[in-house]
């Protein structure tokens, strides 16, 4: 089990501080279970793999009114259903798809730029 430091950037939400091929670490709390991040708070999310992205979950994340979603799909890139990505792309909502340890560094940048941004990790 490799721990890598993350960058942290200079501002008051949450930040990634480390990761592992298992965990992430944000504000000294680690995190092994699959979850959604943005500035202001870390939830659970309810999937077993990108697969379970659905209609109902992309309308939670939506609700949020991010300018970009991340999507952290282990250490493997595999994509959501391609028509929830397209309802993004029409609701002018960023979104990139990377593995876990991209996603630490890059929400970590974007939340220092000021972006509103949504992380969401699973594991699987």
């Amino acid at each position: 089990m490799k721990l890598m430091q993350v960058n942290l950037h200079s501002n008051q939400g949450n930040q990634f501080s480390s990761y592992s091929e298992n965990s992430v670490t944000i504000n000294q709390l680690e995190y092994s279970e699959n979850i959604l991040v943005s500035a202001q708070e870390i939830k659970p999310l309810e999937l077993n793999s990108i697969d379970d992205l659905n209609q109902e979950v992309l309308n939670q994340l939506m609700a949020m009114q991010p300018d970009i979603i991340i999507f952290g799909t282990g250490n493997k890139i595999k994509y959501p259903p391609t028509k929830l990505l397209l309802q993004l792309q029409n609701k002018q909502i960023g979104f990139e798809v990377m593995p876990v340890p991209a996603l630490c560094r890059t929400f970590n940048y974007l939340i220092g730029e000021g972006r509103k941004v949504l992380g969401i990790i699973i594991f699987n």
